[in-house]
């Protein structure tokens, strides 16, 4: 018998509120050295009082989910087309000769290791000037490359490439010739490491490879990657742990490579995940209390605990400083259930909403500056999607939750594939939703000032050679969170094209997700156990959707906290289709304008421009350059109060299957504000888009 379920969703257009329609508009504020010299004389420690909750006994909340091995899910489809475009043709498999001087030039975590403060590591194409930030970049590419390679490690497994394969063992091999005896492994000579007095990047610079070994052994099951890992570890939680000393106890001031140490909370709950040692997650705790007990760098600490009990405050920090912390905080949560702990979780949810831009991503030129998401000046940074993302994800692991999981649909599909340009040889640093234009001048300074993030670019080399790296994360990412293991079977959490390969109750099980989501509205999975199994499926509800519906045979249906439960004895070839119900959606944004919405897509009217390069490279098919508008008054359109749906119509043709070539649209009439007269336009998905309007001013009908 087959069986059939309809499920009733309510439309909500994001799932972390957007907060920006009450606000006043304002500036993104200082450049950016000016705002990073923001620093104390050094740090400052907190009354022992104000943390001594950290002493009381602790609860670990289960988690809802867990985590599959990093490798069961492969991408399919056009997410597949995506990843091996990027790995090929793109700058995720060229950065290391597109940007060789940071990337091949500085061995730092072997021949180059830091011996002083004198050793300044080239940073791409920036002019030195000797300012204490700069100093304190030794660890720079370290983070280039531990980024890169923990992406293109990722893509070379996932796609099956042969060549990359055998590149990224060679990258492995090197990391492990460079532990010392000891087991150190990171980029300080002896006279230097664990011993800082200021800014220095010993945990961030160990956090971004160990992140990279950890994937390599998943894919592999090469042991002696991970006994390295384990062995690095031990050194470090040995003199920067209770027994030693606190990383964050530094009388001098200190820079971004301190405070990203703190996501060496991500290698402690990866190895907890692998190991099932207690010992590393009790270590994750002990750095958001010591990351809470001393002072810092405001610009790089809104997580710090105190800053986080004024619920009113807004952000004000470095984006992606703020954006990963998130997930050191819920981690520490959630493994003590101290109550002090819930209450500025929820206050930094709160904050965070004020952050949130139509597109799903989180805004953040550098800083956040305590102001409010607007979409025309308040560009969002991809090292910050990257890291929001993760926060997201991690919270559905956590909580269950499906609005985060709603959450990183959006961005992905919409902010993340917006930044990316059509055959992966660039994105953008930094971009608005409305990107008018893209010429090397700030939109949050009314496009007078100077500021190199906002152009395309294979590496951002002039300003960081930072997001191109965290770009080559994506799609790995994601693809790794689209399944999670829950108590009596597996969770659909983000839905996409995509291959699970894993076991169940020692049964070995794959499912295969045929679908073009979000560019189609059916999934059909293939349930292939390799023995007759009893389990459930769970199947996230979106919150965008306005009916989901389910079929398969001989099953159990019920509905558990957001999900779809199908509990059945699966046996091979059986099948489940999900089917969803979308419309078009006019959410309100700022200014008295609107943006549209159908399921996770939020489209764009496409500005029709032209590109100036810029900077030309080595490899000919890469260049940095501009995008200008080949009309001044493009952009300038608006929609007439009191149509049902402002009079748009929505088109989906027969070409739904590849990202950039598809026939999906919204059409309607408009009126160009500059000229007094309508005009007919479409709408494509955002994630297609380069220069863009998404929210458009609605005026009162004639």
């Amino acid at each position: 018998m087959k069986t059939t379920i309809t499920i009733f969703a309510g439309v909500i257009f994001s799932l972390i509120t957007i907060r920006t329609m009450a606000q006043e508009p304002g500036q993104q504020g200082t450049d950016f050295t000016s705002k990073i010299d923001q620093t104390q004389s050094g740090s400052f420690r907190v009354p022992d009082e104000q943390l001594a909750f950290f002493e009381n006994e602790r609860e670990k909340i289960e988690p809802n989910f867990e985590l599959l091995g990093t490798g069961d899910i492969k991408p399919q489809g056009w997410i597949l087309d995506i990843m091996r475009q990027d790995l090929e043709d793109g700058f995720v498999g060229a950065l290391d000769e597109l940007a060789p001087d940071i990337i091949l030039q500085d061995d730092l975590f072997n021949t180059t290791r830091r011996v002083s403060k004198k050793d300044i590591p080239d940073v791409g194409d920036q002019v030195l000037t000797g300012a204490p930030w700069e100093i304190s970049m030794q660890w720079w590419s370290g983070e280039t490359k531990g980024v890169w390679w923990d992406g293109y490690i990722r893509h070379a497994y996932l796609t099956n490439s042969k060549k990359d394969i055998e590149r990224s063992r060679k990258i492995i091999e090197y990391m492990l010739t460079t532990q010392d005896d000891d087991g150190y492994i990171g980029i300080y000579a002896p006279s230097m490491r664990y011993q800082h007095t200021g800014s220095n990047g010993e945990l961030w610079a160990q956090t971004v490879v160990f992140r990279t070994m950890l994937a390599y052994y998943e894919f592999t099951g090469e042991r002696k990657v991970l006994d390295a890992v384990e062995r690095a570890m031990d050194v470090t939680m040995k003199h920067y742990g209770p027994e030693g000393r606190s990383p964050f106890n530094l009388p001098e001031p200190t820079y971004g490579g301190v405070t990203h140490g703190l996501m060496m909370t991500d290698v402690c709950e990866r190895l907890y995940s692998i190991t099932g040692d207690q010992a590393y997650q009790d270590y994750a705790v002990y750095l958001y209390q010591e990351f809470s007990r001393y002072g810092l760098n405001r610009s790089m600490s809104d997580m710090r605990y105190e800053h986080l009990t004024y619920r009113d405050s807004l952000f004000v920090s470095h984006s992606a400083h703020t954006y990963e912390h998130l997930r050191t905080l819920i981690n520490a949560y959630h493994e003590t259930s101290y109550p002090e702990l819930a209450s500025v979780l929820d206050n930094a949810l709160h904050k965070l909403s004020f952050t949130m831009l139509p597109s799903g991503a989180g805004f953040g030129n550098e800083w956040l500056n305590a102001e409010v998401a607007k979409p025309d000046s308040t560009g969002a940074e991809m090292c910050g999607m990257m890291e929001l993302r993760d926060f997201f994800m991690s919270a559905v692991q956590k909580t269950g939750q499906v609005h985060f999981a709603d959450q990183a649909e959006k961005m992905t599909f919409n902010a993340m594939l917006g930044a990316r340009n059509e055959d992966g040889t660039a994105i953008t640093y930094c971009k608005t939703d409305n990107c008018y234009i893209l010429d090397r001048k700030a939109p949050q300074h009314g496009f007078e000032e100077y500021d190199p993030r906002y152009k395309y670019s294979p590496t951002h080399a002039d300003a960081a050679v930072c997001c191109n790296p965290s770009y080559s994360r994506n799609f790995p990412y994601f693809v790794r969170q689209m399944w999670m293991k829950a108590n009596d079977g597996l969770a659909a959490v983000l839905y996409g094209p995509n291959k699970l390969e894993t076991t169940y109750d020692d049964v070995r099980i794959e499912i295969t997700s045929d679908t073009s989501y979000p560019l189609a509205d059916n999934i059909n999975l293939t349930v292939n156990p390799d023995q007759e199994v009893i389990m459930s499926l769970y199947f996230r509800k979106p919150g965008f959707v306005e009916e989901m519906h389910i079929e398969s045979s001989d099953a159990t249906f019920s509905e558990v906290d957001g999900y779809y439960k199908i509990t059945k004895l699966w046996k091979r070839g059986d099948e489940v289709r999900i089917s969803f119900v979308n419309k078009v959606e006019a959410i309100p944004s700022n200014n008295n304008s609107i943006y549209f919405q159908r399921g996770p897509l939020v489209f764009a009217h496409i500005i029709p421009h032209e590109t100036e390069v810029v900077k030309s490279y080595p490899i000919e098919s890469f260049a940095d350059y501009y995008c200008l508008p080949q009309s001044e008054d493009s952009h300038a359109i608006a929609v007439r109060k009191g149509k049902a749906s402002y009079g748009f119509t929505f088109t989906n043709g027969d070409k739904a299957d590849h990202w950039y070539d598809n026939d999906i649209r919204l059409t309607g009439t408009a009126i160009n504000t500059e000229r007094g007269e309508e005009i007919e336009i479409e709408m494509v998905p955002m994630g297609q888009s380069v220069l863009r309007r998404v929210t458009i001013p609605v005026i009162d009908q004639e």
